[in-house]
């Protein structure tokens, strides 16, 4: 018996620590993403929902961002680029340069959207690009999502935005650890979109990666512009006219979902008024019996008086 206490004193360190290491690691899965559900995937990229397992985020979600202002949101987002190469334009000092291109924009701004307005207030809407559909060499990866009037936008992966145009509407901070997925040096661009919605469209500006000069006669490169340009409104058209058909069926469930709340509310008034009425009849009768008990009670006879014969 004198042996195993001494033993229990030897472990009871070990446990400490094995205790203290379990907690660490809640704490940082914690911290940690969580489940995502994809809203669209092709070969240019991903678009979901996360959760943030932070418990001190709390987004404005859901939010109604109509496409036109989202396309703002994207579109605006520039870099300095001040890099040379076959891939760039001339290092001659740092140039603005936009982050997404067009084809980008079409593909991120109705998913986008689409995202805000199903999230949760617990989750943010996060994409992924291919290399081979950014804007730059390198794949980019990134998150959204909204808060008092402003769109917070993270690159978590790639070039980082360094300014936004127009700029009066916008402004950078450092990127939180956990929404920034631990990135170092990470910055959010935070956006008022209300601001941005009756600003009009910025001017094209050239995008981070410029376009390869080839001898082609301007009539063919004029032809592929308008080609180009009546395929991109098509698809902008046909992406909000998806969303425009979403939102009028999640109209739809909320109508019915209230029609069935109300239907409920209508059967509980019933019940409610048949029970009163129950123990009011019931108040009747308990007090119709007592009053019958009262009135029933047996009246004593008189004594007859008896004639007696005189004799």
């Amino acid at each position: 018996m004198k042996s195993y206490f001494p033993l229990m004193n030897a472990q009871r360190p070990l446990m400490q620590s094995v205790v203290g290491i379990a907690a660490c690691a809640l704490i940082i899965s914690g911290c940690a993403g969580g489940t995502e559900t994809t809203l669209g995937h092709n070969t240019k990229g991903t678009v979901y929902l996360e959760e943030v397992s932070n418990w001190s985020f709390e987004a404005g979600h859901p939010a109604v961002i109509d496409q036109l202002t989202m396309t703002k949101v994207v579109k605006g987002l520039y870099r300095n680029d001040d890099m040379s190469g076959s891939s760039r334009m001339p290092a001659g000092g740092s140039k603005p340069m936009r982050i997404f291109n067009d084809e980008d924009a079409e593909f991120l701004s109705p998913l986008l959207a689409q995202g805000l307005s199903k999230a949760k207030p617990e989750q943010l809407v996060g994409f992924r690009l291919s290399s081979s559909a950014g804007s730059g060499s390198e794949p980019i990866t990134g998150s959204i999502y909204v808060r008092k009037g402003s769109i917070y936008v993270t690159i978590e992966e790639g070039p980082a935005p360094t300014s936004f145009i127009p700029e009066s509407v916008a402004h950078t901070e450092p990127a939180p650890p956990y929404i920034a997925g631990d990135a170092l040096g990470a910055m959010t661009m935070i956006i008022d979109y209300h601001a941005l919605a009756k600003a009009p469209m910025p001017d094209p500006l050239p995008i981070a990666k410029a376009p390869s000069i080839t001898p082609i006669a301007p009539l063919v490169v004029s032809a592929q512009t308008k080609a180009q340009a009546a395929s991109a409104s098509v698809g902008q058209e046909v992406a909000q006219d998806e969303f425009l058909a979403q939102k009028l069926t999640d109209l739809k469930v909320a109508k019915e979902a209230l029609a069935k709340k109300d239907s409920e509310i209508a059967m509980l008034r019933k019940e409610s008024q048949w029970m009163k009425r129950e123990l009011r009849d019931r108040d009747e009768e308990i007090n119709a019996l007592r009053l019958t008990k009262v009135s029933g009670k047996p009246v004593p006879k008189k004594k007859l008086a008896h004639a007696t014969r005189v004799r």
